[in-house]
């Protein structure tokens, strides 16, 4: 069964294109982040690839298609990245594995990609607004991934000594279409195979825009909006291949 709709990506990432530098602070944060836990490793990589929507500021071959069996040779490259991608793959366990199969041993993976409390105000307000209005509920935000199952999920891929770790970033909005308008551009909006196929009455948004202020707002009447990294790092076992992985 497909989660996501890899048109639909294709879409969403086309049409933000042109204006994406205007919404981009939170992929090149997050994107500076992974090149800066580099610096801590003493070592030199010379064949990099970037599995993200957007180039980072590393050599490295850029990929920016959503492929979850990547078409790439077996230990084709010593350095992976994958940066606020992977949260819009169906198979995660198989893409991983596919990462695993294409570094070389002793090749290094490092990944970021949001968390399940990522906006998890907007999902309760949509949730809330829906609820009230059609006594019913719509697929409108993706299911992502819990930190816990993080180190499992590396592990099952074949990745050795997994690590780990999340930070939250918090940003404020004066109004739920400031934050849909960020996220437009972001090109983080509804993937799912099942959303609705509909334009979104006014009235729901407003309803949840309501929910959203009551329920999370700040004095100065503006809302937050939780964003959840969840950082991957896994090296390609070195034994790999005496282990028959």
């Amino acid at each position: 069964m497909k989660l996501f709709d890899p048109k639909a990506y294709h879409q969403h990432h086309q049409r933000a294109k042109a204006g994406f530098q205007t919404h981009s602070f939170l992929f090149d944060h997050v994107g500076n982040e992974l090149i800066s836990r580099l610096q801590d490793i003493k070592r030199n990589f010379k064949n990099a690839l970037n599995l993200s929507p957007h180039p980072l500021p590393y050599p490295s071959h850029h990929h920016g298609f959503l492929e979850e069996n990547l078409s790439f040779p077996k230990e084709s490259f010593d350095l992976i990245f994958s940066c606020l991608q992977a949260h819009w793959v169906t198979d995660l366990p198989g893409f991983l594995k596919s990462l695993d199969h294409c570094l070389k041993r002793d090749g290094l993976f490092l990944g970021a990609l949001w968390g399940g409390q990522t906006l998890y105000e907007l999902r309760e307000s949509l949730l809330h607004a829906e609820l009230a209005l059609t006594g019913g509920a719509s697929p409108r935000l993706a299911p992502m991934l819990h930190p816990a199952d993080g180190p499992v999920l590396l592990g099952k891929a074949g990745f050795f000594m997994p690590v780990v770790d999340t930070e939250t970033i918090t940003v404020t909005y004066p109004s739920l279409v400031a934050l849909m308008k960020d996220l437009r551009g972001m090109a983080e909006t509804n993937k799912l195979y099942d959303r609705p196929k509909v334009f979104t009455p006014r009235k729901l948004f407003e309803r949840a825009e309501a929910h959203y202020f009551d329920t999370f707002g700040h004095p100065n009447h503006k809302i937050p909006a939780t964003f959840e990294v969840i950082y991957l790092t896994g090296w390609k076992n070195p034994q790999a291949e005496t282990w028959g992985i």
